[in-house]
């Protein structure tokens, strides 16, 4: 059976969560008095009790709730579950949205712990409906899915533009929820390796890049245009569009 066996919030970002009974998962936005909480895509994080028991094996103290995660399960394997599966605790139902991450720095986490399993074998979700959630609770993978989006701007894109292209990206594809990667318009190499994650790991469905400057066009040069359209790439699975402007992603 495939169970809740830990529950972990913190109130700040990147140290170990201390351990509760029981939680409610508000919609939309993550754990009750979780710092990982918002308007966001990775709202509830997820690893498996069978992950942490390898880093026990290598001599590391740890518990559930070191490597930040807020739900700790047993009996499945998270990185099975493809981005957009729907999942029910309780009363409650969750969207996967993200397997794994890409670390830039070592965090609290890793100094702590000697290690950080989470970028390997965490994953995490939305919250579709919400609900009281406890330990113990069953975990069940529904055969509903729901597509997904991702967006990839510049910091300066997010800040300024971010709402509103979300807004336009909801309007347009539907999505479940949508994420927003952040590049510098000098990394041009960086895209290729978002485009990547985004493509092959997470099979997301439709990704927007957005690029007011111009800078990031040669990124995608390797890629094949879907029908001689000069702004819609196909990668797998996934469709890319490329926009200067909001009037672009509009009309695309």
């Amino acid at each position: 059976m495939t169970t809740i066996a830990a529950i972990s919030i913190s109130d700040r970002k990147g140290i170990r969560k201390k351990n509760i009974a029981s939680t409610r998962l508000i919609e939309n936005f993550g754990l009750e008095s979780d710092a990982h909480g918002g308007k966001w895509h990775r709202q509830v994080s997820f690893l498996a009790e069978e992950s942490i028991a390898t880093m026990r094996q290598k001599g590391l103290d740890v518990v559930a709730g070191n490597f930040a995660e807020n739900l700790t399960t047993i009996g499945i394997d998270l990185t099975s579950l493809p981005v957009g599966t729907h999942i029910t605790i309780g009363e409650t139902e969750l969207i996967i949205s993200q397997l794994g991450k890409i670390c830039h720095t070592r965090c609290a986490i890793f100094h702590q712990a000697g290690d950080c399993v989470m970028p390997r074998e965490g994953i995490f979700a939305v919250v579709a409906k919400g609900g009281t959630i406890k330990v113990g609770d069953s975990v069940h993978i529904l055969k509903k899915t729901s597509k997904s989006a991702a967006i990839i701007g510049t910091k300066e894109t997010e800040k300024e533009l971010g709402e509103k292209l979300k807004n336009s990206v909801f309007e347009k594809f539907s999505p479940a929820f949508i994420r927003f990667d952040t590049i510098s318009t000098k990394e041009g190499g960086s895209l290729t390796a978002i485009l990547d994650d985004l493509t092959i790991s997470q099979k997301t469905d439709t990704i927007i890049v957005f690029d007011p400057s111009g800078s990031l066009g040669l990124g995608l040069a390797g890629l094949s245009l879907e029908n001689g359209n000069k702004n819609r790439y196909q990668k797998d699975s996934s469709t890319i569009f490329y926009c200067k402007n909001l009037d672009e992603l509009g009309s695309v």
